[in-house]
């Protein structure tokens, strides 16, 4: 695949301009977990000195005549913009359905970029922060082997590099983490603690072990870097009947769950439980279909130092599905769901990650976890 460059534009606003922002308090944001959204849209940052680049990554299902405007304000509340600055623009790559854009400027004040996307009366708005908790972006990338940016936050691939620095430091953690727990389960300590495995340094390429995830930096020094977790060649998607009888999770209660974990003949007890569960093999097909579609498309969105579906917003998002609504703030995240309840996340950085998510429990939601699990164990369409 060539890699072009098109030099789309170079904005200059004066200093003076003032607008009215954008409250994300208000800002429905759903259609950036919709699967079936007519966008998806992915970023990552890079950040040299006081200089940003950040790539973006636009995907539609219907060519790609949309307007992108880029706005900055302050924070997610904010009322006004305050001064914007000059930015260059490229395009970096482009398909018929898709195209990457690479978007550099000095690093305002501000501490939010929002992409308003636009077609025919239809709005979207991206959200990306240009603060990477309280330190700075890595200054390294990785890239595949036409020197592109990778997006997402796992390889499944061992065609890829880094770029941004003659040495890079790794630290090695072994993939072992708990499913997340159910909503209504007490909170537990919102950091994690986990005890790196190894630690080596590497030149612009490198071999990663399936199933453990990485912290890359600059050099031992560096205080941020990139999280990357190395998987198998197929996943988002599971194949292997241990992955798919793990993954099985949510929706088992814990006499099956023993029973499955201590079953003699795996494949045996995987296939009992889906036919008895729905009746006949033709609805156990869809059913399994149905519910694996959802453990990839969790892997696919929220896999950071964790399997996807192992996350908070993963586990909410396999049993309750795509949100109705999502409203996101600065430390803050709602989802509501019309036929169902609502859920907050608390947004944080942590080493491996800038922005993790932990759902706020309670026992009020144990009725409606029963309920959508339940409904989830009666429906194969």
């Amino acid at each position: 695949m060539s890699v072009y460059k098109i030099i789309i534009c170079c904005l200059l606003f004066q200093t003076g301009f003032l607008t009215m922002a954008l409250d994300f308090s208000r800002v429905n944001v759903s259609w950036q977990y919709d699967p079936k959204a007519e966008i998806q849209m992915q970023d990552r940052i890079v950040q040299n000195g006081d200089s940003l680049t950040i790539y973006m990554l636009f995907k539609f299902r219907k060519g790609v005549d949309w307007d992108i405007d880029y706005l900055i304000q302050p924070n997610y509340l904010s009322e006004t913009h305050k001064k914007l600055r000059e930015f260059n623009l490229d395009t970096i790559y482009s398909d018929s359905v898709s195209f990457i854009m690479k978007l550099s400027f000095e690093k305002p004040e501000e501490n939010l970029l929002v992409a308003k996307i636009s077609q025919d009366g239809a709005f979207y708005y991206y959200d990306i922060r240009l603060k990477n908790g309280s330190l700075a972006y890595p200054s390294i990338l990785l890239v595949d082997n036409d020197g592109l940016p990778i997006f997402d936050n796992f390889l499944n691939t061992s065609n890829f590099s880094w770029i941004g620095s003659d040495r890079f430091h790794a630290t090695e953690y072994v993939e072992d983490a708990e499913p997340a727990d159910p909503p209504m389960a007490s909170m537990k300590a919102l950091a994690p603690s986990i005890l790196p495995d190894s630690t080596f340094e590497f030149s612009d390429s490198v071999t990663f072990t399936d199933n453990n995830f990485y912290v890359v930096r600059q050099d031992s020094n560096a205080l941020s870097g990139v999280t990357i977790m190395k998987v198998s060649p197929y996943y988002p998607e599971f194949k292997l009947l241990k992955e798919l009888a793990t993954s099985m999770h949510y929706i088992l209660n814990e006499p099956e769950r023993k029973s499955l974990t201590n079953s003699r003949n795996l494949r045996e007890s995987f296939d009992s439980f889906w036919i008895q569960t729905f009746t006949s093999k033709f609805r156990a097909r869809n059913a399994i279909r149905n519910y694996y579609n959802w453990i990839e498309q969790a892997n696919k969105r929220f896999t950071d130092f964790k399997l996807g579906w192992k996350t908070d917003r993963g586990m909410i998002y396999i049993v309750y599905g795509v949100p109705d609504e999502v409203y996101r703030s600065d430390n803050e995240e709602e989802w509501f769901y019309d036929e169902g309840p609502s859920f907050e996340y608390t947004i944080f950085s942590t080493f491996f990650t800038p922005e993790t998510y932990a759902l706020r429990r309670n026992l009020g939601h144990q009725q409606s976890w029963f309920e959508f699990v339940a409904a989830m164990r009666r429906r194969s369409e």
